[in-house]
């Protein structure tokens, strides 16, 4: 079987300064309902109700998949600052979702995705599932990731494409995904 190149002169050796997510194939995604708490940009959400208002919120593992989505930002400003600090387009991709903002929910499609546990054993087929408290790559803070299911609270989400991995450890890469649901 013939290797394929992975890398170019400008070799990528993590994860970090990636977006967390991108929609290779959109399926079914709505952006009709706002954020309860903090949600970042390749998370797993789920609907739920403030107020008799629909709001979506971080997915737990006592949540089901029927109801799970992945959460994009709904618009990607530019960030104004011309300075030394301004953010760069991935940075403003990564960008919290604030509680009250808007928030792209993706119930179907194919993602490309570096929020995902650190594993250097991704294979094409492998099931893949949320891990609310899930390991993250280095550098990126908090808890939950995307990962096989045996480490997943909730199983049988997508199905993998493609593995990249990026660092020399093979446990950081970009995980290509397509959901198990139909398009429509």
């Amino acid at each position: 079987m013939p290797t394929f190149p992975n890398t170019g002169s400008n070799a990528l050796t993590g994860v970090v300064g990636l977006p967390l997510v991108s929609v290779a194939f959109p399926g079914e995604h709505w952006s009709d309902r706002r954020a309860s708490g903090a949600i970042l940009p390749g998370e797993a959400v789920v609907p739920g109700a403030i107020d008799g208002k629909g709001v979506m919120r971080k997915a737990v593992a006592s949540d089901v998949a029927t109801q799970l989505a992945i959460a994009l930002r709904t618009v990607d400003v530019p960030d104004s600052n011309t300075g030394p600090t301004s953010l760069g387009p991935n940075q403003v991709k990564n960008t919290v979702i604030a509680d009250g903002e808007y928030v792209h929910a993706y119930y179907s499609g194919v993602f490309h995705t570096t929020l995902v546990a650190p594993d250097n054993s991704y294979q094409f087929g492998d099931l893949i599932g949320w891990d609310a408290n899930g390991a993250r790559p280095a550098g990126i803070d908090g808890e939950g990731s995307w990962a096989k299911n045996a480490a997943a609270d909730i199983d049988s989400i997508y199905e993998v494409q493609e593995w990249r991995p990026l660092n020399a450890a093979g446990t950081e890469g970009i995980l290509t995904v397509r959901s198990l649901r139909g398009q429509f």
